[in-house]
């Protein structure tokens, strides 16, 4: 697997280490007060901007946390690589989780995220949509509902 050894992709390392632990607090310690996480799309409820670290977490992770069954959920980092110039880290990785309803969740993902001073500015995050229409529900006439 190649992967960048910089500093940049060591904070992103550590944010994908303090979620698959279940681990807030180190989560939250490498996130900007005023981050911008995009998981791009149009699909899905999930799939917009979330301004800020306390919406990240009180929207979306919220949101995962209520639907997975709590230990579950395995992040395989496939590769992370660093762009040092443009602050930039590209992470590869497979995420499987169960929910409490029984469903079996598994998807890739990829994320371009952007790190200055130690902590993740800006995300934005791809994955396979119907994949998370299939695990969290969702009506195709509405983006914005799950």
């Amino acid at each position: 697997m190649p992967a960048a050894a910089g500093a940049q992709s060591g904070t992103v390392r550590a944010f994908w280490d303090a979620q698959a632990a279940g681990d807030a607090a180190a989560a939250r310690a490498v996130l900007a007060e005023d981050l911008e996480w995009t998981v791009a799309g149009r699909h899905s409820g999930l799939a917009r901007t979330y301004r800020g670290r306390e919406a990240f977490f009180g929207e979306l992770i919220a949101t995962l946390s209520a639907t997975f069954e709590p230990g579950s959920a395995v992040m395989d980092i496939r590769g992370i690589y660093e762009d040092t110039a443009r602050s930039t880290v590209v992470t590869h990785l497979r995420e499987t989780a169960r929910t409490r309803t029984g469903l079996e969740f598994d998807n890739e993902i990829v994320t371009i995220m952007t790190v200055e001073d130690g902590r993740i500015t800006a995300c934005r995050e791809f994955m396979d949509l119907h994949e998370v229409r299939r695990t969290f529900g969702g009506d195709t006439a509405d983006p914005h509902q799950m």
